[in-house]
């Protein structure tokens, strides 16, 4: 009776849409000005399962929101992000004039070379804290 049970149970699993497989790699944020109280957070995304979305961003530097530059109009400017679409077998970039992670409020400032960690929250796969490295003004 075992068996039966088990390739049902097996087959059932197969049924569903793949799981989220969510790798979160070079984190990264430029130094702040002294004074400059915002800054923020760039990364690689990569989805090697199925369909899932980034529905939020924190850490315990400052408060943290995703954010994307729209140029639309021909006006730049910021607007924030409820969440972040990461389908499946998607390499998504956070990246300086894109999408990025913002940080307000920033409880001391970034310096190059310091590390602190920002959490990822996805839908599916939950959340991923990876270690975002400083670097220089002008490194990137």
């Amino acid at each position: 009776m075992r068996l039966p049970v088990l390739t049902l149970v097996l087959a059932l699993a197969g049924c569903g849409s793949a799981p989220s497989r969510i790798d979160v790699s070079d984190a990264w944020a430029r130094a702040t000005a002294p004074g400059q109280s915002s800054g923020a957070v760039y990364a690689t995304i990569v989805n090697d399962g199925g369909d899932d979305r980034l529905v939020g961003v924190s850490s315990a530097a400052a408060g943290a929101t995703l954010h994307a530059n729209d140029g639309s109009g021909g006006v730049a400017r910021m607007r924030m992000l409820a969440d972040l679409p990461v389908p499946a077998g998607a390499r998504v970039t956070l990246a300086p004039g894109a999408t990025h992670v913002m940080l307000g409020g920033l409880k001391a400032p970034l310096a190059a070379g310091a590390r602190f960690p920002v959490t990822f929250r996805f839908e599916k796969a939950g959340p991923i804290t990876v270690q975002v490295t400083v670097v220089a003004a002008g490194a990137r």
